[in-house]
């Protein structure tokens, strides 16, 4: 009986060793990071959203002058009992942005806690004059540390994933912010025309500029999208919004301190006691 028990232990024993030496085996190598960052559609599952290589900012969308870009890193391999660190850099042969102007320092190495598999990496970027007309790039990589090696480098089509807008197939250990500040006259703007120079202001809010959109934003603590839809915006709102420029306007212009525009005439808006050209400067009243 007790030879029985003994042979029964050794083979028990032998089961275990094996299955440990398969074990590691299958986790041949260092653990390695790659970028996962997933958006999609708000009505959609979000855990099926497509992994992007590239994050879309338009300050158009942003109230304020910083965004904060919420970056997933990934982890291969085991999760571990203690924190990790992994290395991410501004990638200089395509990034266009500047430091301290488009985007704020970031700490290059981030941390993987003890007891996940991912991290966020947070870089705030910066409202410029710069991204009025050019569009610019943040570029990032993911470079390898003692804890960390490149776990993925080319990303690919992921059943019951969906597919991503800019293409499935790219290099996981790289990804790209980009960001701009364009502005075109939103859906709801009235009236919907362009002006020429030397052409009278006319309609409910006048010609578009981005003074006065930032002032009405700023006013009405609204964003683009705010001017987008009829839902936001619909026309008892435009109204409203005129009748207080229309007040807020002409008490300035009395006092003989009117908002003016970039080309120097004074901002109009139907109601108001003066004619305003497009081009052509506001003269006082001598």
């Amino acid at each position: 009986m007790k030879k029985i028990l003994y042979m029964i232990a050794l083979v028990w024993m032998a089961f275990c060793v094996a299955s440990c030496e398969k074990e590691v085996k299958d986790y041949d190598g260092q653990e390695g990071v790659y970028f996962y960052v997933q958006y999609g559609a708000a009505h959609g599952d979000t855990t099926i959203w497509a992994s992007h290589s590239s994050t879309p900012v338009a300050f158009a969308n942003v109230s304020g002058d910083y965004y904060d870009v919420k970056l997933r890193v990934m982890t291969t391999g085991r999760i571990k009992d203690y924190d990790r660190t992994f290395r991410v850099v501004v990638d200089k042969d395509s990034t266009t942005a500047v430091e301290g102007v488009n985007y704020e320092p970031f700490d290059e190495f981030q941390v993987v806690k003890a007891g996940v598999h991912y991290a966020d990496v947070m870089v705030r970027l910066k409202r410029d004059v710069s991204i009025q007309t050019e569009e610019r790039v943040l570029g990032l990589k993911l470079e390898p540390t003692d804890d960390f090696g490149i776990g993925i480098n080319q990303w690919g089509k992921l059943d019951g994933l969906w597919s991503s807008d800019g293409g499935n197939d790219f290099d996981a250990s790289m990804h790209k912010v980009t960001m701009n500040d364009f502005l075109v006259r939103p859906a709801r703007w009235i009236p919907a025309k362009d002006y020429a120079v030397g052409e009278a202001e006319g309609g409910l809010w006048g010609a578009f500029t981005r003074k006065k959109y930032e002032l009405m934003c700023e006013k009405f603590n609204l964003t683009y999208e705010d001017f987008e839809s009829e839902a936001t915006m619909p026309n008892a709102k435009r109204t409203m919004i005129k009748d207080y420029f229309v007040n807020y306007l002409q008490d300035l212009y009395d006092k003989g301190t009117p908002v003016l525009e970039d080309d120097g005439r004074a901002m109009w808006f139907m109601g108001v006691s003066w004619k305003t050209v497009v081009g052509q400067p506001w003269i006082p009243e001598q």
